[in-house]
C-alpha cells in the first residue's frame, strides 16, 4: 500500500513518536522509509532605527555559527536515528535527508519531488510559538499537501 513514507524528524518527543509509527508501518508494508530533518534558517533581525539592514558584522558572524551548530545538531540526531533503526529492523530500506529551509515548505516539497505516498509527522516539534491543535509545522504541512498525512500526538 505504501512503497515510500516520509517521517519528518527534529529530534522532539513528537517526532520521535511520530518516527516509531513511520517505522513499524514501513516494516509491516516493506516500504522504503525516507527521515527528512530539516533545519529552519536563522534570520537576522534588522532594526528600522538603526538603518535598513544596518546590523553589525559580528552578528552575521554569530548567526552564521548559530546556523552551523544547528546544523551539527540536526545531524547527530538524524544519524543516531538511523542507526538505531538499522539495527532494530536490517531489512528496512532507509535513506536520510538534512536540508535547510521552512521545514513546513521543504516537507510538501520533497513528498512530491520524492513520490512519497505517506507522510508521518509529530503533532509538534521544536519550533516556536504553536498552533491551536497541531504545532505550526505540522498544520501547515496539512494545509498545503495533496499526499497522505499522518500527524502523531
Amino acid at each position: 500500500m505504501y512503497r515510500k513514507i516520509l517521517v519528518a524528524f527534529d529530534g522532539s518527543e513528537p517526532s520521535k513518536h511520530a518516527m516509531d509509527i513511520a517505522v513499524s508501518t514501513a516494516d509491516k508494508w516493506k516500504s522504503e522509509l525516507v527521515i527528512l530533518s530539516v533545519v529552519p534558517r536563522v534570520m537576522m533581525p534588522v532594526f528600522p532605527d538603526e538603518g535598513f539592514g544596518a546590523a553589525p558584522i559580528t552578528a552575521a558572524q554569530d548567526m552564521s555559527e548559530y546556523q552551523d551548530k544547528m546544523k551539527e545538531i540536526y545531524a547527530g540526531s538524524l544519524s543516531e536515528a538511523e542507526e538505531d533503526i538499522n539495527e532494530a529492523f536490517p531489512d528496512l530500506v532507509v535513506t536520510t535527508k538534512l536540508m535547510e529551509g521552512r521545514p513546513s515548505a521543504v516537507i510538501v516539497e520533497e513528498a512530491e519531488e520524492d513520490q512519497i505516498d505517506l507522510i508521518v509527522i509529530g503533532s509538534r516539534g521544536v519550533g516556536g510559538i504553536t498552533g491551536w491543535i497541531l504545532g505550526s509545522t505540522s498544520r501547515r504541512v496539512v494545509e498545503s499537501c495533496t499526499k497522505p498525512i499522518l500527524v502523531v500526538k
